[in-house]
């Protein structure tokens, strides 16, 4: 294998070499004023040495133009404007309060509307139509988030952020006041109108949310690594897994609260202050670069296909997926259907990507790298192997304990904790020791090691023993979660950083989605096959799979109580089962296939330089920004002609 790569590379040193020096010469035209353009163009070769990963193999893989199978990587570095901008610690705290606040929302509203769902169903009188409320959120957060990358190198980062919080506080808003006119859809009974109810209430109850929410989640990962170096990323990144934590953390505690009293609105209300003070600040204290152009040009380059294509493409899977089980059986026509429809679209998905579009959402040549390969598929499996947790360990309690839904939120805090703890210090420790292979093996080896012993619980397990469990699983996942992310973007360049950030984070909540779903039909046929060999009756079956916390409010024996509290057990210790097998798999594809890319680069104090003077142009409306902009542009323009060209020049 490696022989075979170095004579492509061989064959491809001309054509790279031509490419750089063409590279080159563009960078030196640009400070011709200053008449030293022979000067300029050989300063380009040397400048930001590191900014090269120490794998060039994988580099030249990944960027060479006839290796990529497509025109469109050799076009994305010179059409797309670098928006790099390495903000003083002062400005930046303002600024990561700010995208902080905005995280905190969307991961809020993933989880808190799980506990108001019996209390919508009850007013909606219908709780099929209830159950919409967070599939909708999810189904259109987990769809549009491959489009936000690409639209924020075509539309710069600061107004597909502020949009994004403009629609999920209107979505929000929607959410808590409109009410009476979908109950009274609700109320009519004639085919019209409950076709009519479910489109109005696919739109109402969270889908409107769910678009902004997406937008906020990716564009917040890609801001941070524009306002941070690359080194100083696993710092930032950690306290944003913190956030995401704590907002997974409270949202059903709050939740819980708001419907205890009544007050159930306020799950979509909450949102609103949260939002408008990240819509400010952002407004105010992010100075992030305008991108030029004709806005027409702009558009063009959007990849309207594919943008199409693909959330069609996540509709058709992950609603047959969510019904999967309950409303229909997995052997039906309206989950198969779909489920095939949807693969088939995938597969046209990646012909428009490859061979179509102009600007690809997801450029594929970037897989032809293992470590990017193999991180990606680490994020998609760590949102699976997350929300397992978070919906299993609360149901556990619930069932095996007769906790109410507040307390078993309370019971997975030693989870919730322990894992931002360690978001928080794993974060520091790869900034400070310029690696993150680590951190993944380790973290990884001990969720295998959790999630075996996970598989040895029964309902009379000790609580110290679940809190022990819980406490390593913690210290293991929050090893994992953000840093991810970082050995992605310090293995492309700057003008993919977007685009793999929109695409780690659509797989990572495509695995979120996909979870539950996956985890209930194991946990259904295990359940099923160990009531039925004590012989219970189906109604009784039908009842406990539909919902496992009714076993302890049934009028059931000593005995049989027993029996189903044991075929429950036994449904989660297989799911635990499939779990360490997942962490298991990551944990030997981290020691063989990550690298530990370089996370220091040369061009980073020119990026702060010229950021400081762009700063100071925009607080003075006398002088003109554009040398700032040409400033911060020259050096972008240096780092990616070295990416370019690799260990070559």
């Amino acid at each position: 294998m490696n022989g075979t790569l170095q004579n492509h590379t061989s064959e491809l040193s001309m054509t790279a070499v031509k490419y750089n020096a063409e590279t080159v010469l563009e960078a030196g035209h640009n400070s011709s004023s200053t008449g030293e353009k022979e000067k300029d163009s050989d300063k380009q070769v040397t400048v930001a040495s590191e900014a090269v990963p120490t794998h060039t193999e994988d580099v030249n893989m990944l960027h060479s133009p006839e290796n990529s199978g497509s025109n469109t990587s050799t076009e994305t570095p010179k059409e797309l404007q670098d928006q790099t901008n390495l903000l003083p610690m002062k400005q930046l705290f303002i600024v990561f309060s700010g995208l902080s606040a905005a995280m905190f929302c969307s991961m809020l509203n993933q989880t808190i509307v799980a506990t108001i769902l019996p209390v919508l169903g009850s007013v909606f009188n219908d709780a099929d139509i209830s159950s919409w409320v967070g599939t909708a959120y999810l189904l259109t957060c987990t769809a549009c988030q491959p489009l936000y990358g690409r639209l924020t190198d075509i539309f710069g980062r600061k107004s597909i952020l502020l949009g994004s919080l403009g629609i999920f506080l209107f979505g929000s808003i929607l959410s808590g006041v409109s009410r009476t006119m979908i109950m009274l859809i609700v109320s009519r009974k004639s085919m019209y109108h409950s076709i009519l109810c479910i489109v109005l209430t696919f739109c109402d109850l969270g889908a409107i949310a769910g678009i902004g929410g997406g937008g906020i989640v990716t564009i917040v990962s890609i801001v941070v690594s524009d306002v941070v170096s690359l080194q100083e990323r696993g710092k930032y990144q950690g306290i944003t897994g913190v956030v995401v934590a704590i907002g997974n953390a409270l949202g059903p505690l709050i939740g819980g609260l708001f419907s205890k009293g009544g007050l159930w609105r306020w799950c979509f209300y909450i949102n609103i202050p949260l939002s408008a003070v990240a819509m400010v600040v952002v407004a105010v204290a992010l100075p992030l670069k305008k991108v030029h152009g004709d806005p027409m040009e702009k558009i063009k380059k959007i990849d309207g296909w594919g943008c199409l294509i693909s959330f069609a493409a996540s509709v058709a899977i992950l609603l047959p997926i969510s019904w999967a089980g309950t409303r229909y059986a997995w052997t039906s026509a309206a989950v198969l259907a779909p489920l095939i429809i949807g693969v088939a679209l995938i597969g046209l998905f990646m012909f428009v990507e490859f061979k179509v579009a102009r600007l690809p959402l997801i450029p594929l040549h970037m897989f032809k790298n293992s470590h990017v390969s193999v991180c990606i598929i680490n994020s998609f499996l760590t949102g699976f192997m997350t929300f397992v947790n978070l919906y299993y360990l609360p149901q556990f309690y619930q069932v095996a304990r007769g906790d109410s839904a507040l307390q078993s939120g309370i019971l997975i805090l030693p989870l919730i904790l322990s894992q931002i703890v360690t978001s928080f210090t794993s974060g520091f420790l790869v900034s400070k020791w310029s690696c993150y292979r680590i951190n993944l093996v380790l973290g990884f080896g001990l969720w295998t090691i959790a999630s075996g012993l996970f598989t040895t619980v029964t309902p009379t397990t000790s609580s110290r023993s679940l809190v022990g469990y819980q406490i390593l699983t913690g210290l293991g996942s929050g090893q994992t979660l953000q840093t991810t992310l970082v050995a992605i973007q310090a293995a492309v360049p700057r003008s993919e950083m977007a685009v793999v950030t929109g695409a780690r984070n659509y797989l990572r909540m495509m695995g979120s989605t996909l979870a539950v779903a996956a985890s209930a039909a194991i946990v259904n046929n295990i359940v099923r096959a160990n009531l039925e060999s004590h012989e219970f009756s189906q109604s009784i079956v039908s009842e406990i799979i539909a919902d496992p916390t009714k076993i302890n409010s049934m009028s059931l024996s000593g005995t049989e109580k027993e029996d189903a509290l044991n075929a429950y057990a036994k449904g989660v210790e297989t799911t635990y089962y499939m779990m360490t097998a997942l962490a298991g798999i990551q944990f030997f594809l981290c020691i063989f296939f990550v690298k530990d890319y370089s996370l220091k680069r040369d061009d980073d104090e020119k990026q702060k330089e010229a950021a400081k003077s762009w700063l100071k142009e925009r607080r003075n409306p006398k002088r003109k920004s554009e040398e700032g902009d040409q400033a911060m542009n020259t050096v972008s323009t240096e780092a990616e002609a070295k990416w370019e060209a690799g260990d070559k020049a």
